[in-house]
């Protein structure tokens, strides 16, 4: 694949240039629907809101995004094709499902009953991959899935066999979601195992165990990438820091494995919902957003002794390379 299907069309793999591996320009909970009595839904505030995030960004060198939300969690194609073109940036939309517990599980836990759900998620990944989201006209050009804390649920096994089926059907990418520093291996085996090409996924939140060497390396294992893609929580979800995570980076790429490593925020431009502002009064949040990257973690890198080249390969060559491609 030399192309990547972005909200505005496709685009060139050399062309990507600095990537964020996991953001989230427009992100809601499964519910938030239902208590829009309560709250404005405004879609010129959240193209306004994201045109800001991309345009300071845009501002630190960087030209991709992967939005990594999922169909659960109000992903919005449309909204995105906006905010891309109003900036001229690249917007890679997702196709996928969240984990059990914050996702939108009940309609195919239900049909499961009766239907072959890893058939049905495998069909509309790959719809969605080829021929577009419904109606919109945009094309995803990357799978999001997660799992939960305490093990992989046989709902969430349904969609990693879905996803790994319209991989080899698309060679699409793979990013995940993984919960509070725990499951890295156990996703990568399951994904693996279900025949997914672990040189196009990527174990999400690794950077959330990032003092456990002996857990990145369990991971690492099976041959996949893992995501620092957490950054700026600082102790938020646990006791993990930006130190923490450059530290281990840092490790990591003494023992050679620099080019498995993705880096992101995992910010969210716009929670739809009542506010969101009490969430970033909370200790820790402070530091969550689009920037912090730029802001801290690269100049963070290079006083420990990574190059620019490294940099480069991490925000460009690794992204590149989940389309067998070299930037």
């Amino acid at each position: 694949m030399s192309t990547v299907s972005t909200v505005r069309g496709p685009v060139e793999v050399s062309g990507l240039g600095r990537t964020l591996m996991h953001e989230h320009l427009v992100f809601g909970y499964p519910g938030n629907e239902g208590d829009r009595s309560m709250w404005t839904y405004n879609e010129d505030a959240i193209v306004a809101t994201g045109v800001a995030a991309v345009r300071s960004i845009q501002a630190q060198g960087f030209s991709t995004l992967f939005d990594a939300t999922p169909n659960d969690c109000s992903r919005n194609p449309l909204l995105l094709k906006q905010i891309a073109e109003e900036t001229g940036f690249n917007v890679i939309c997702a196709t996928g499902y969240y984990k059990e517990a914050h996702g939108g599980s009940a309609y195919f836990g239900m049909r499961s009953l009766f239907a072959d759900t890893v058939s049905e998620l495998a069909d509309l990944f790959i719809t969605e991959l080829t021929e577009g989201i419904g109606d919109t006209g945009v094309r995803a050009g990357i799978m999001k899935l997660g799992t939960g804390q305490g093990g992989i649920s046989d709902y969430e096994h349904a969609v990693i066999k879905a996803a790994a089926r319209a991989q080899q059907a698309t060679g699409a990418p793979i990013i995940t979601h993984t919960e509070d520093g725990t499951g890295g291996p156990a996703q990568a085996r399951a994904l693996v195992e279900a025949g997914a090409d672990p040189g196009r996924t990527v174990v999400g939140h690794m950077c959330g165990n990032a003092r456990d060497l002996d857990y990145q390396l369990a991971t690492l294992a099976y041959g996949v990438g893992i995501g620092y893609d957490r950054t700026g929580g600082n102790r938020l979800f646990n006791d993990i820091t930006d130190d923490d995570r450059m530290d281990m980076a840092v490790t990591l790429a003494e023992r050679g494995y620099l080019n498995r490593i993705f880096w992101s925020q995992d910010s969210i431009a716009t929670w739809l919902g009542r506010s969101w502002d009490g969430f970033y009064a909370l200790p820790g949040a402070e530091h969550w957003k689009i920037t912090r990257i730029g802001d801290y973690i690269e100049p963070g890198l290079l006083g420990r002794g990574l190059t620019q080249a490294d940099l480069d390969q991490l925000l460009i060559g690794n992204p590149a390379s989940l389309w067998g491609q070299e930037a």
